[in-house]
């Protein structure tokens, strides 16, 4: 899959500007190269005082090189590798397909990209599953590290 801006269509102004109140993203601002273009590119459309809410894999779940569990040999308990955390740039990974390119960011560049274009941090989670959730569904593994990064970010 090819995260490139060349196949990744996202030009928002050609529906004129400041016109939205809301704009949502879900899980695929972390495939985009050009993330500081497309963020531009809400400020433009959003009306003043207009949110822009998006999901992101999270920085500690895409930083690694070789993103799976570890399991320590003496212990026997799974960790989660932190390797490359500030190396920003692509990471390829077989998910849904071979060769998923993937753009790690780290929290800061995600909060400063939004800063910079004019926005103002209005919410902020590292989404988890409750405690009923990780027991129906087996999730225990994502106490190890945090999955997803939701960002509210208000226009100027």
């Amino acid at each position: 899959m090819d995260s490139s801006d060349e196949s990744c269509r996202w030009e928002l102004s050609e529906h004129g500007t400041e016109i939205y109140d809301v704009v949502f993203s879900s899980l695929t601002l972390h495939y985009l190269a050009n993330l500081p273009g497309l963020i531009q590119q809400v400020q433009t459309v959003i009306k003043p005082g207009g949110t822009f809410v998006f999901s992101v894999e999270h920085p500690i779940y895409t930083a690694p090189t070789k993103a799976e569990f570890i399991t320590d040999a003496v212990s026997g308990r799974e960790y989660w590798p932190l390797d490359s955390y500030q190396k920003e740039g692509i990471r390829v990974a077989d998910w849904l397909a071979e060769g998923v390119q993937k753009q790690h960011r780290t929290v800061a560049s995600y909060v400063n990209l939004l800063l910079k274009a004019g926005f103002q941090i209005a919410g902020f989670d590292e989404w988890y599953p409750t405690p009923e959730e990780m027991e129906k569904c087996g999730w225990q593994r994502v106490l190890e590290r945090p999955v997803y990064l939701l960002i509210s970010a208000v226009k100027d």
